[in-house]
């Protein structure tokens, strides 16, 4: 299996790419990780500003959003309050900081293989 590297110094579309992609290959049966596609189009009639990056869906989970940030990076204000209506609800949630963060919440949450070294 794929040995995690280090994502130092990437943009959040590289990381973001990078945690599909490994999903992509190291996904569990019954699972569905998928984009949100917010920023780029903002502004359209539907669309709330601080949704989170990606929205993740396993058998025991059911459902749970993970915001990816570069190292470094900080939540939006609107993205800390989508996080506190998630967390009111009980759905799972989780602001990630580079490529191997969100690859653990993603494992932990059962949705991908988890890694051996």
């Amino acid at each position: 299996m794929e040995q995690l590297r280090p994502c130092i110094g990437r943009s959040e579309r590289d990381i973001h790419k990078a945690v599909v992609d490994y999903w992509r290959s190291f996904g569990l049966p019954g699972t569905l990780v998928a984009t949100i596609p917010n920023v780029p189009a903002f502004g359209q009639y539907g669309l709330t500003k601080g949704l989170f990056d990606l929205l993740a869906i396993a058998p025991g989970l059911p459902v749970g959003f993970i915001e990816l940030k570069r190292d470094g990076g900080r939540p939006s204000p609107e993205q800390l309050s989508f996080q506190e209506i998630l967390n009111g609800c009980g759905v799972k949630n989780a602001i990630t900081y580079g490529r191997d963060e969100p690859i653990r919440v993603l494992e932990a949450w059962n949705v991908v293989r988890r890694a051996t070294v």
